[in-house]
């Protein structure tokens, strides 16, 4: 009884590293019904979480909570939850009370980077990361969010030496390859970033996010065509990512077709009405045809949006 779940734990741990989220699961499927230690839930809960399971995540939560009434992993879970929830106020409380009852966990940092950044505090959300990582140098996730916020606040070298510490750490992570491969985009790595998104590709098919990577890297390196159908597929992932459709709207419209690269920036506008990108695209297109005065509108609108918003720079 006891140690078996702990067994179970240490042995889904790698597999979870390792990008093998099948096995992860797996190797804690037939757990005796008798825990009563806080860690197995939180543990479960974080992987359920990581593929988007978030009820069944929030149920675990609980029982950890039940077991421990102010366990911090848990109340930083929580606070996660809430974000994704898009209660923001919550999430934040949360995260502050998961950092007062355990001062080194990176978890609950973790936590309070995600809360920052949904109140738009990227400068927080940033100081809260750096904190996790000082805390947990070997996660390599962590490194993939630091470096995905030194792009949004465009510190482009430091967001490659983060992406590149995160690969270093934990290369079977698709997210991690997926952040490595726009740190290099944003460096005009053409080559290396197409590399690294082919490789988030294999470690997983349904992410659309290595997809658009991987479109927009070869419409860079010139390949329109090729970096379109790349696109295609991202949108097909996720119908209702509105930057997907900015994006592949953008692509339409440079192989000058634009009743199709309307209808994209039309649905981007109505999936995301805050996305500054669908706007910022739309007014090029008008531009172009000659239509300024209604262009010079989105692009105000797109530059309005971009101050709430920064994180697509």
């Amino acid at each position: 009884g006891k140690n078996k779940w702990q067994e179970m734990i240490r042995e889904s741990i790698p597999c979870y590293w390792g990008g093998d989220l099948t096995n992860a699961f797996s190797r804690i499927e037939n757990v005796p019904n008798d825990i009563h230690d806080p860690r197995f839930f939180t543990y479960r809960a974080a992987l359920l979480l990581t593929v988007g399971r978030v009820e069944e995540a929030y149920v675990d939560v609980e029982k950890a909570l039940n077991l421990v009434p102010d366990d911090s992993t848990a109340t930083a879970l929580q606070s996660i939850i809430a974000t994704v929830q898009k209660e923001n106020e919550k999430a934040l409380k949360l995260a502050h009370k998961a950092i007062e009852t355990n001062p080194d966990s990176a978890t609950a940092y973790i936590a309070l980077s995600y809360a920052h950044q949904a109140n738009l505090n990227l400068e927080e959300a940033l100081a809260s990361l750096q904190e996790a990582v000082k805390r947990a140098p070997e996660n390599g996730l962590a490194w993939a969010r630091l470096s995905e916020l030194w792009l949004s606040l465009g510190n482009l070298d430091k967001a490659l030496e983060s992406a590149e510490k995160a690969v270093s750490l934990n290369p079977g992570l698709a997210r991690i390859q997926t952040v490595l491969g726009y740190a290099y985009v944003t460096q005009i790595k053409i080559k290396e970033s197409i590399k690294a998104f082919e490789k988030a590709i294999e470690l997983d098919q349904a992410d659309p996010l290595p997809r658009l990577g991987l479109g927009l890297a070869k419409i860079r390196k010139g390949k329109l065509k090729e970096g379109r159908r790349e696109i295609e597929i991202a949108a097909s992932l996720d119908p209702n990512q509105s930057i997907i459709r900015s994006y592949l709207g953008k692509a339409y419209f440079e192989e000058k077709r634009n009743k199709l690269a309307q209808d994209q920036f039309g649905m981007a506008k109505e999936l995301d009405p805050l996305d500054p990108t669908p706007f910022f695209y739309d007014a090029i297109r008008k531009q172009t045809q000659n239509r300024p005065v209604e262009a010079l509108q989105d692009l105000q609108k797109s530059i309005e949006l971009n101050d709430n918003r920064a994180v697509y720079r």
